[in-house]
């Protein structure tokens, strides 16, 4: 299918920059059609349309006959060719102006949408932001949480610990109160048992004593005068 455009080659600047503004003030239509031609210079553009070459063209249908009755020329100023040529000149320039506010107002749709999607970002990276800083004082309280239970622990250990020395410190007390006591008692009770003993032996000897002074008679006075001495002094100690 045409495209309806074409390329013209000119050797330099000067002529193809003539030809365009000559163009331009005037109608140059290329055969009988009203639809004059729209010179502007040439840029590349690759769209992938090949268009239709000239030796592809079907030269017997009676549309290419009446198209090429006439070949190119200028239309007449004033001329009714020149009008429309005109009219077609006009709808090019509207639809190139819209073209080009259309293009303009997706240029600035785009930066509209741009400036959107950055502050978007900027939201969405500041509630990750946010986020990560609520989960770090979670965190936080947590590990403050689990301090503080921590510490109750070690000051309750502690305290439980010193109750327990302190009771132990006070049946190792009670302890050697009670041995001590036990040992005092029995001190007392081998001593009164010892002192019973030398009793009995000094109440055998003083009777000995008294037998054989019968017997012998004379200092028997100074030997019951010694044992009684003797016990005397068991009876102050026993006290003791």
């Amino acid at each position: 299918k045409s495209t309806g455009e074409g390329i013209v080659e000119y050797k330099n600047k000067p002529s193809a920059m003539a030809a365009q503004r000559y163009c331009s003030e005037r109608c140059y239509f290329l055969n009988s059609s009203l639809r004059p031609c729209i010179v502007e210079p040439y840029t590349y553009q690759d769209n992938n349309a090949d268009g239709l070459p000239e030796k592809s063209l079907n030269k017997k249908i009676p549309e290419f006959m009446k198209l090429r009755q006439q070949g190119p020329h200028f239309a007449d100023m004033g001329s009714f060719e020149h009008e429309y040529g005109q009219r077609w000149k006009q709808m090019h320039d509207l639809f190139k102006q819209k073209s080009d506010a259309l293009k303009r107002e997706m240029e600035m749709e785009e930066e509209k949408l741009e400036a959107q999607m950055e502050y978007a970002r900027y939201e969405h990276e500041t509630e990750q932001l946010r986020e990560q800083l609520r989960m770090r004082e979670q965190d936080s309280d947590r590990q403050k949480a689990e301090w503080e239970m921590k510490e109750r622990m070690a000051v309750e250990n502690k305290q439980r610990n010193e109750i327990q020395m302190k009771h132990k410190v006070e049946e190792m007390q009670n302890l050697i109160k009670r041995t001590d006591e036990e040992l005092h008692r029995r001190q007392l009770e081998n001593n009164v048992f010892m002192q019973n003993q030398q009793m009995n032996i000094l109440d055998g000897m003083d009777d000995n004593r008294q037998g054989f002074g019968n017997m012998r008679g004379g200092n028997n006075f100074d030997a019951g005068m010694g044992l009684a001495n003797l016990r005397n002094q068991f009876q102050r100690k026993s006290s003791r």
